[in-house]
């Protein structure tokens, strides 16, 4: 059984010794849920220390707890090298409502193939997304003498963009020894790895290049490390499909690099090859979006539709201001992007820019206000229209609430929450939220609200689109916490509830992949920083998960990135995210340009959709609390 598993922190009040033997249990009921969550968390420690006996009998107490499945679950675990086919299909059909039921069978599979048990493999295999069962798979139908069906299903699993797990590399090594490998498949391969930019695994693909395609395929790898090579025309006379290639690829690539000399290359190879039509399209449309993010729009605009490079242009256009080329752009574009809130704001810009008094700008904005989002703020603001928050009313009836607790996998989901399995608990929810109505899709939320779990609560309103439920997607958390830090900072309380939304929907025991810990998502390094600029001790990591010491010191923070950048707020939103230094380097050559042509600009995609929901969620927050802030107030209009 996997340790992490088991090493559950529990949010119970209780500590129930986990040394006690199988005679110290009881044999009556447990008398309450109280001690049945007491009886589950025992079982858990008896199977851990692998005191057999006692969990047995803990386990037969709790037959009737909601988590009983689960220890089913985790003793099957501890045995998994010894499960038998049929002790498998029986834990199977016995839970199929279980999320773990599909994870453990996986991790079941995967043991198989690792000991190449391949007839018990095949016995018990389903199909599935899952590259390693797959090739586990394959592998077993070579071992039984059915070759030719598997090299048959191998190409799709060899040419992809991304090296394959370990388990793969047997199968393709016999493959390949059948001679099953043509160059073909691998320029395949070399064209997908290097448009991830997946070098490493290219430099590794050029090996099999032994015929006529190896100095394509060296060229290929060439142009994409160097660009620039491609302006050696001499080097690349020849017209050929793999040659053409090549071009493409170099010329697309040095378009991110210097536009001019991509179009001069491009113009030149035009004329010497025969491109075919969708690969013209593709390098013109790299090109020409290239030579507009430099501020250079063609006097006649290419037939090229792609929605990608109509928004493209478009974006290019609101950057560089160039209003005129905006409003031509967005109003190329598809029926869908075009009716989104986003291109109706720029598309309301554009026209109040380009024309004095503009009515059909008035008309865009005054229909686009009465949206609840970033956009819909900015075009109220821009008309001064009040924004609107179009609120649901919140669910008072809490007998109603519990109603939702009928629900077996709900039942255990809340149960699981209890003993502190938040892992398992999100499963449960995750794969029973899509079954129920709306309803009792919104009783789940006030639910997991009540008990605490607001993060939770938060992310299946999201996930169920209950969108005007603003009592469930915006909680005043920590109420005195928060309105204390505002006050010792000055930061505005909505913008750090904001911050601490965006970051961990005020989930205190968050931890991002980057090792960003609690409720304001702080580095360890970051918060060590902050505690030695205000002069307080320096925290552990451990204590980055309690909420008064995290939100101090990321609002210190935060005030610090204030006063950086005079109190814009977007530029401390992005600089929170990203990095001081990035910012910096942004908004060098961006004195004067307007806040939300800048933010709209923010070359991080993941920054500039932070950015965006931090002032957003923060007009939320101030008119939850009866404030009507500015979405960009008079400081924060222009870049510094």
């Amino acid at each position: 059984m996997r340790r992490n598993e088991l090493k559950l922190t529990f949010v119970l009040c209780f500590t129930l010794s986990a040394s006690t033997g199988a005679g110290a249990a009881s044999a009556d009921e447990p008398s309450g849920l109280y001690e049945q969550r007491a009886l589950y968390r025992a079982a858990l420690d008896h199977l851990t220390a692998g005191r057999t006996s006692a969990f047995r009998n803990a386990e037969k107490r709790l037959a009737d707890y909601p988590l009983a499945p689960y220890l089913d679950y985790y003793r099957l675990q501890t045995q998994l090298s010894s499960v038998t086919d049929r002790e498998m299909r029986t834990f199977r059909d016995r839970h199929p409502d279980l999320p773990v039921s599909e994870i453990m069978f996986r991790r079941w599979l995967q043991r198989l193939g690792s000991r190449r048990e391949w007839g018990r493999y095949l016995d018990n295999y389903v199909p599935m997304d899952n590259a390693e069962l797959r090739c586990y798979y394959l592998r077993a139908l070579i071992a039984k003498g059915r070759s030719e069906e598997a090299y048959e299903a191998t190409p799709s699993l060899w040419t992809v963009a991304r090296s394959q797990p370990k388990a793969c590399d047997p199968l393709f090594d016999q493959w390949i020894a059948a001679d099953r490998l043509t160059e073909g498949i691998v320029w395949e391969r070399l064209q997908l790895a290097l448009s991830n930019n997946q070098r490493q695994l290219a430099r590794y693909l050029l090996r099999f290049f032994k015929g006529p395609l190896k100095t394509w395929a060296n060229e290929l790898y060439n142009v994409h490390v160097s660009p620039s090579e491609i302006l050696n025309f001499s080097k690349f006379s020849a017209d050929n499909p793999y040659q053409r290639s090549v071009i493409a690829h170099g010329v697309k690539h040095l378009a991110r690099e210097e536009a001019g000399d991509a179009r001069r290359a491009w113009e030149t190879y035009q004329r010497r090859q025969k491109f075919d039509e969708a690969e013209a399209l593709a390098v013109e449309e790299a090109v020409t979006l290239a030579e507009a993010r430099e501020g250079k729009f063609p006097s006649q605009p290419p037939a090229l539709t792609s929605e990608k490079f109509l928004e493209g242009m478009a974006e290019a256009a609101v950057d560089h201001e160039n209003w005129s080329e905006a409003l031509a752009w967005i109003e190329r574009l598809p029926t869908g992007a075009f009716n989104s809130n986003r291109w109706q704001y720029w598309l309301g810009r554009a026209l109040s820019q380009t024309y004095l008094n503009s009515e059909r700008a008035r008309l865009t904005y005054r229909a686009l206000a009465t949206e609840r989002d970033y956009y819909g703020f900015l075009a109220a603001e821009q008309i001064g229209y009040a924004m609107q928050l179009n609120r649901a009313p919140p669910r008072q009836d809490r007998a109603e609430i519990k109603g939702i607790e009928r629900i077996p996998a709900v039942r255990r989901a809340m149960e699981l929450y209890a003993v502190g399995d938040t892992i398992n608990a999100r499963r449960e929810w995750f794969k029973v939220l899509p079954t129920l109505e709306r309803d009792d899709q919104l009783e789940a939320a006030y639910l997991a609200q009540a008990v605490g779990w607001t993060s939770e609560s938060i992310r299946m309103v999201n996930t169920a689109k209950l969108w005007d439920h603003l009592d469930l997607r915006f909680p005043l958390a920590y109420p005195d916490l928060y309105q204390r830090v505002s006050f010792v900072t000055t930061v505005p309380e909505p913008f750090l509830l904001a911050i601490s939304r965006q970051e961990s929907l005020f989930d205190p025991r968050a931890r991002s992949s980057a090792n960003a810990r609690g409720l304001m998502q702080l580095l360890h390094s970051t918060a060590v920083l902050v505690a030695k600029r205000v002069g307080t001790t320096s925290p552990t990591t451990t204590d980055l998960y309690d909420p008064t010491i995290n939100v101090e010191l990321g609002g210190h923070h935060l005030a610090r990135l204030l006063g950086r950048y005079g109190s814009r707020r977007p530029l401390a939103a992005a600089a929170y995210n990203a990095g001081e230094h990035r910012v910096d380097r942004w908004i060098s050559n961006a004195s004067g340009k307007p806040m939300d042509v800048w933010i709209e600009s923010i070359p991080f995609r993941e920054t500039r959709k932070y950015v965006k929901n931090v002032m957003y969620f923060a007009q939320v927050y101030g008119q939850l609390q009866g404030e009507s802030p500015p979405m960009l107030n008079v400081r924060e209009a222009r870049v510094p």
